[in-house]
């Protein structure tokens, strides 16, 4: 495998991903993962019996990454979050959050007039096309969409939620707008054992059809192969591989706690509206927690720059009915990449973002979260993979008819 025709170079979801449809096509293939540990940030941790991803992970089952799965033949197994009952914090108090037409007309959130702006926003938002909206950016979408103040800040706060981002300033709308329609259509899995054992699924799918995985392989230079794909990250890392001066874009962020707990808690998803803080059970599907034990995951959205408090996410576990009682083990991660270059409106929205193929590079191509024009989150980076690796695939054929 010295000699292989194509080399990926990074043994995350992506790598692993590209890795996969290459060897499927029968091209010979081999992935240099720096590491012991394949995933990236798709790597599960155990602790005690509880198994922790790194932050908050959730699959759109609306979105690519799940029909790139099934094209390889990788089904992940999980169910949806516990949302049934959500709460949302506001001023501090807690309230039922309005998530159908029943539990909007119960809730004390927001007044009459507010519910009826809501229900009839949240209507038309299945019908609105993103594209459209790819240069605008969340606040100036949000601004023309509606004047009530409190619709507003739901609204926000959802967006949030389903982009795992807090720069409304920024990110494009297009990618706000795409978020919540998938997240309010066909919704998201939690995955049974955690993301890790989608990323020994991809692992295995790569060996299985003749490619070869190589972990400690940490490489700063492109190997001499016919082809190479670069999945190391985000653009900056990317740069210092290929020599290509990507710009380093504008990242999202999070501060995590995870919370192994001895029960459930007595809320387990509640959002934050005027606070950037969520909280849910993402112990709740199969292979997470030790049997009749619970666990939750909770992130603070960053703005550019803000430093985390680890304090917040601690109060705001009390909402949940959460008491230092109900705690046995816990882990914090003070800040963690969720977009290594979020979509901006600056830039044209995902149209904008760069093109697996590396400008002035023959035969270089690269995947992320921040590549391609299609999806956010995990379905960039699948999206990217399949496309690098079928652009990997056509240059090799390429070059079979050069004399």
């Amino acid at each position: 495998m010295e000699h292989a025709e194509i080399h990926v170079i990074g043994g995350g979801l992506g790598g692993l991903a590209a890795a996969a449809f290459v060897a499927r096509s029968g091209h010979s293939v081999v992935v240099h993962e720096r590491r012991r540990r394949l995933g990236g940030r798709a790597t599960t941790d155990e602790r005690h019996g509880y198994r922790f991803n790194q932050g908050p992970h959730a699959l759109y089952t609306g979105g690519d990454a799940i029909r790139i799965l099934d094209e390889l033949r990788i089904s992940p197994r999980g169910s949806a979050p516990p949302t049934g009952n959500a709460r949302m914090v506001a001023g501090g108090d807690l309230y039922l959050a309005p998530g159908g037409p029943g539990s909007l007309l119960r809730t004390r959130i927001i007044g009459a007039r507010d519910k009826v702006e809501l229900a009839s926003l949240m209507a038309r938002l299945p019908r609105l096309t993103p594209q459209t909206f790819a240069d605008r950016t969340v606040n100036e979408w949000l601004d023309d969409l509606t004047d009530r103040v409190q619709v507003r800040a739901l609204l926000q706060a959802i967006v949030r939620l389903a982009t795992y981002t807090n720069d409304p300033d920024r990110l494009s709308a297009e990618v706000g707008i795409q978020q919540v329609q998938l997240a309010l259509g066909s919704g998201v899995r939690y995955l049974d054992g955690g993301w890790e054992r989608l990323v020994d699924e991809l692992a295995g799918v790569v060996t299985a059809s003749g490619g070869v995985i190589r972990r400690d392989d940490g490489t700063n230079a492109l190997p001499d192969a016919a082809a190479v794909i670069v999945a190391v990250g985000g653009p900056v890392q990317t740069a210092s591989v290929t020599g290509h001066p990507y710009p380093p874009g504008v990242s999202a962020e999070v501060a995590v706690l995870d919370l192994a707990l001895t029960r459930a808690p007595a809320h387990r998803f509640v959002i934050g509206v005027d606070e950037p803080i969520y909280l849910s059970d993402h112990g709740s599907v199969d292979g997470m927690c030790p049997r009749g034990r619970a666990s939750v995951s909770l992130a603070q959205y960053l703005t550019p720059g803000e430093a985390p408090e680890r304090g917040r996410l601690e109060a705001f576990a009390r909402h949940a009915g959460i008491v230092s009682g109900d705690i046995v083990d816990e882990r914090y991660l003070h800040r963690m990449t969720t977009v290594s270059a979020i979509a901006t409106a600056a830039s044209g929205g995902l149209t904008g973002r760069p093109s697996v193929v590396v400008p002035d590079r023959a035969g270089v191509y690269v995947v992320g979260d921040w590549v391609g024009p299609r999806g956010h989150l995990a379905d960039a980076v699948l999206a990217s993979a399949r496309a690098a690796a079928s652009a990997a695939v056509t240059h090799l054929s390429t070059l079979r008819r050069v004399p």
